[in-house]
């Protein structure tokens, strides 16, 4: 880039999201994820029962957060308990966590947990397990074989074999 069109810009604030999966020793998967601005220190730890898929324990903590009552929603997460990983959960989570009953930034950590989790728990079923080297070194057509219907028009690359456009 030329030195004339370079754009002038100041940071004026970051949002960082972690996220951590565990495999526990009983199996399960345990997620760790923390989101962080300037006003929030968010803290969610889910756990999920990898065959059924099933959320069996979920909590948040808030650390630093903007208004003096924003903690009362923390409780907010253990309200995921019992929700299976599937199609649907995210909308699920949305209408538990969020709203105005809710908070917005437990909300867009928790669906971007849940995503994470989706993905680590993607061939586990056909005894890969969690999060597996060996279902990652799969070539891409195996790959897409096993996670064509977990990720069916989840994106363009599952939409558009579905629809027989060959890449």
């Amino acid at each position: 880039m030329e030195e004339s069109t370079k754009k002038v810009k100041r940071l004026v604030s970051k949002r960082d999201i972690g996220i951590q999966a565990f495999e526990l020793a009983d199996g399960n998967l345990h997620l760790e994820a923390t989101l962080l601005d300037p006003y929030h220190l968010i803290r969610l730890e889910i756990d999920i029962e990898p065959k059924s898929k099933t959320i069996t324990d979920a909590g948040s903590t808030f650390t630093n957060y903007p208004h003096e009552s924003c903690f009362r929603v923390a409780d907010k997460a253990a309200s995921m308990i019992g929700l299976k990983v599937a199609r649907g959960i995210t909308k699920e989570i949305s209408h538990r966590i969020g709203g105005c009953e809710g908070c917005v930034h437990l909300r867009e950590l928790a669906l971007a947990t849940i995503n994470f989790a989706a993905a680590t728990l993607i061939g586990y079923e056909e005894g890969f397990g969690l999060m597996s080297r060996d279902f990652n070194i799969q070539d891409e057509a195996q790959r897409f074989e096993i996670s064509k219907e977990v990720l069916k028009n989840t994106c363009y690359i599952y939409q558009a074999r579905d629809k027989g456009i060959d890449e």
